[in-house]
């Protein structure tokens, strides 16, 4: 025969602690999520900056190495040098070649004015065998009726008419030697267009002489060096990378449940691992548009991957949120540096 048992009275007091517990555990967690889907964070973001691989567009020996590797150096400052020697004989050869062209240059304009003045002696004598033939033509014409009535004689007319043939030969002759003589003078194009490139050789090897003094393009650090001078280096060889430090970022890699929440201009409190008591403040410059997918990858042409199983858990893709950093000091950041973000909330944005 079963027992009844008697519920104590102080077992409901106990149940309704507990369901308020329950309850304000899910108030918490409704909290806690509204928190961080309106005010998205990551604790994986880095600190990151411009990096400039620094390098010559010319080859050459080292000579002379003027930094070490994490110095800080300014925009301008001499990084290294390559033995100019071989440059600078290439900039007096091309020189050289310069001076020759513009030598060839007055040399052929002394000859075009002598052939302008060949040409212009040429007109002139075309004008004095026209008027001898002319001349000769007219004392023909009035010999002629003189020859036929006996008052000349003949030999005198033949001797005219011999005249007139010399002088359409003479004529004839100076019209040829007039358009040779003009056909001789020619121009300076070829000259010209030879100087021209002797100009532009020389310019070229004045740039590569240049070249051969590296300086450095922006403020910044200097990182992945392990060279000495001696080291013969290739055109466009990268001696050592920059870190450039005029502006500094944070990269944080946010779901993209909560990208809907973060704006371009969005104030940003960021927490370098350097020094976690010191806010970072900063403020959103540009979100990533895309990633790279493994369910997306696949050969150029080919038919598309997919794979056979199938995950239950959907694991939400993260992109990556650019934050300017504004006046930040310089002894937390490095570049790769693991950092905290808080979009919209923080120290640093009240």
């Amino acid at each position: 025969m079963m027992q009844r048992v008697q519920v104590s009275g102080k077992k409901p007091i106990g149940i309704i602690v507990a369901i308020v517990c329950v309850g304000v555990a899910i108030l918490f967690g409704v909290h806690v999520s509204h928190e961080d889907s309106t005010h998205p964070s990551s604790d994986s973001a880095s600190i990151d900056a411009e990096m400039v691989h620094v390098a010559s567009t010319v080859g050459g020996r080292l000579k002379e190495l003027r930094v070490v590797v994490n110095q800080h150096v300014h925009k301008g400052d001499v990084l290294y040098q390559l033995d100019p020697e071989p440059y600078e004989l290439i900039v007096r050869q091309a020189q050289a070649n310069l001076d020759l062209a513009n030598a060839e240059v007055e040399n052929q304009t002394r000859l075009l004015s002598i052939k302008t003045s060949n040409a212009a002696m040429a007109d002139d004598q075309v004008v004095r065998a026209r008027t001898n033939r002319d001349l000769a033509a007219r004392t023909v014409e009035r010999l002629k009726p003189l020859a036929g009535q006996s008052y000349i004689p003949w030999q005198q007319y033949d001797q005219a008419r011999v005249a007139l043939h010399d002088a359409e030969v003479s004529l004839s002759q100076s019209r040829n030697q007039s358009v040779a003589a003009t056909t001789a003078i020619g121009d300076l194009k070829s000259s010209l267009a030879a100087r021209d490139a002797s100009k532009a050789a020389l310019d070229h090897a004045k740039y590569e002489l240049r070249q051969t003094m590296v300086t450095a393009p922006a403020d910044g650090y200097v990182t992945s060096l392990r060279v000495k001078a001696g080291e013969v280096l290739a055109p466009s060889q990268v001696l050592f990378t920059l870190i450039a430090d005029d502006e500094w970022y944070a990269t944080a890699n946010i779901r993209e449940i909560n990208l809907s929440s973060v704006q371009i201009g969005d104030c940003v409190t960021v927490h370098s691992m350097i020094d976690r008591h010191s806010p970072l403040r900063g403020h959103v410059e540009s979100i990533g548009w895309g990633v790279l997918s493994v369910d997306s990858a696949g050969i150029a042409r080919s038919l598309p991957i997919v794979p056979r199983q199938m995950d239950w858990v959907h694991v939400a893709q993260r992109f990556p949120v650019r934050i300017k950093l504004e006046r930040a000091n310089p002894l937390l950041l490095r570049l790769g540096a693991t950092a905290t973000v808080e979009i919209r909330h923080g120290a640093a944005c009240p």
